[in-house]
């Protein structure tokens, strides 16, 4: 079990997102589920494109169950390439099977990159983001599709978070475990608050990353004003 000052650092910092972060992820529960002026369904119609992509990814799983599989281990060993290449880290092999597992070896060790690219595949929808990132290019007629691929992606990452994240991961267990899983519930909650607003009228990804970041600005003023 590895513990050493960036883990202390790296946790410091969790504790200090999730206060930030909790009120305003209830807030924008809030603003779904309790509106004041229209109906609960009419707000949660901006997200039926993406619960639809999410049963028609329920319904394909069924019948790929071996391919999933193997994509699902795929992502997982992609998430760790990813990560590592964004801290500079150079990828000697890469391997995926569907029941193997698989395997990402790295070089050029940096120990400030080594708790991100370990835990980001149990956190990091590294399938969705991406066509978050183009949504606001396409043409709003055709965004519905957009908008299902991006539900079969999420609904693909979430079942896959739900079966590989567990104390029997190395990545996981080599940390002491109510660090890893703060790391992972915190990611989870940025993603909620990203993803949540992205779908918003006149929002997108980026402006919901810049207003989630604004509202932590504000809570941290609120804190020491």
């Amino acid at each position: 079990m590895k513990t050493n000052k960036s883990l202390y650092i790296w946790m410091a910092c969790l504790i200090v997102l999730c206060v930030l972060l909790l009120p305003y992820a209830i807030k924008l529960v809030g603003i779904i589920v309790a509106p004041k002026y229209v109906s609960v369904w009419k707000q949660l119609g901006i997200y039926q494109f993406v619960a639809l992509g999410m049963v028609i990814y329920l319904v394909i799983r069924k019948f790929l169950r071996t391919n999933i599989e193997w994509l699902e281990v795929f992502s997982h060993e992609l998430t760790h390439s990813v990560v590592a290449l964004i801290f500079f880290r150079k990828i000697h092999s890469f391997q995926a099977t569907d029941r193997d597992g698989g395997m990402v070896y790295t070089s050029s060790y940096h120990r400030y990159s080594e708790i991100p690219m370990a835990l980001a595949p149990y956190c990091l929808p590294i399938f969705t983001y991406p066509l978050l990132f183009l949504r606001p290019l396409i043409d709003f007629d055709g965004r519905w599709i957009f908008d299902i691929l991006i539900g079969i992606t999420l609904c693909f990452h979430l079942l896959c978070f739900k079966k590989q994240t567990g104390n029997f991961q190395p990545d996981i267990n080599q940390y002491p475990l109510v660090f890893s899983y703060l790391y992972i519930a915190t990611a989870h909650l940025i993603n909620f608050c990203i993803i949540w607003v992205a779908f918003f009228p006149n929002y997108n990804v980026f402006s919901s990353f810049w207003r989630m970041v604004c509202a932590m600005w504000g809570q941290l003023l609120g804190l020491f004003g």
